[in-house]
């Protein structure tokens, strides 16, 4: 029986919450995970879209379908538009925690009074977002390695994900990585048995493990 390929949408790179027309809170997400992913999925024959963050991983341009993302909440209006459409998310952005809550207009200058930024907290994205039975949804956490596991099982439920990649906050900024992928009953699974491999590799082998589960997943309808 022929299928058409599975529709994957992969979200990569930071967000920058305005300060003022030139600040910004922001990461040091480098979107380099998100196009080896984006890469890996369409090697294997799905038809891929992309939403990135302000960076520029090599690569990037060569991806089909991009479109561009700068806040937290233009992420969620991008994601609110496209998702329907697709059957498989990766969510490998990393989604700002905070933002200010009011933005100078204009450049505050130095000579200014110096600013009182407060925060609020971003309101979670991948767990309110929309999803229909036949959709499978893969989050992202990046926490200290001895939280790690402890970490992707509780952000499992609250982002209400198929499963989870987890990758130890030690790896950023790295070529390589130490990741595994926790699924809802518990168990993790490793490339290499756990081993640092490259962004690459790790990319190729997390398309091979969850490719069957969001196939299975979107035929259903």
């Amino acid at each position: 029986m022929h299928h058409d390929p599975l529709r994957a949408l992969i979200t990569l790179g930071p967000t920058h919450e305005p300060i003022d027309a030139v600040r910004f809170i922001g990461n040091r997400s480098s979107g380099r995970m998100g196009v080896e992913i984006a890469r890996a999925l369409q090697a294997a024959g799905c038809d891929v879209r992309v939403l990135a963050g302000p960076c520029s991983p090599d690569g990037l341009d060569s991806l089909p379908s991009v479109q561009r993302f700068r806040t937290a909440e233009e992420l969620r209006d991008l994601l609110a538009r496209s998702w329907p459409a697709c059957d498989l998310l990766v969510m490998a952005a990393a989604v700002a925690d905070w933002r200010p809550t009011n933005r100078f207009e204009g450049k505050h200058r130095r000579g200014d009074t110096a600013p009182t930024i407060a925060l609020e907290a971003v309101p979670e994205i991948l767990g309110t977002l929309a999803s229909r039975a036949d959709q499978f949804r893969v989050g992202f956490a990046l926490e200290p390695a001895e939280e790690l596991l402890a970490s992707a099982k509780a952000k499992l439920t609250r982002k209400r994900a198929d499963c989870i990649v987890a990758n130890p906050l030690e790896t950023m900024d790295s070529e390589s990585v130490q990741g595994c992928l926790v699924w809802p009953d518990g168990h993790a699974d490793q490339p290499d048995g756990g081993a640092l491999v490259s962004k690459r590799a790790f990319a190729n082998w997390l398309a091979n493990a969850v490719l069957p589960a969001a196939t299975a997943r979107c035929r259903q309808r």
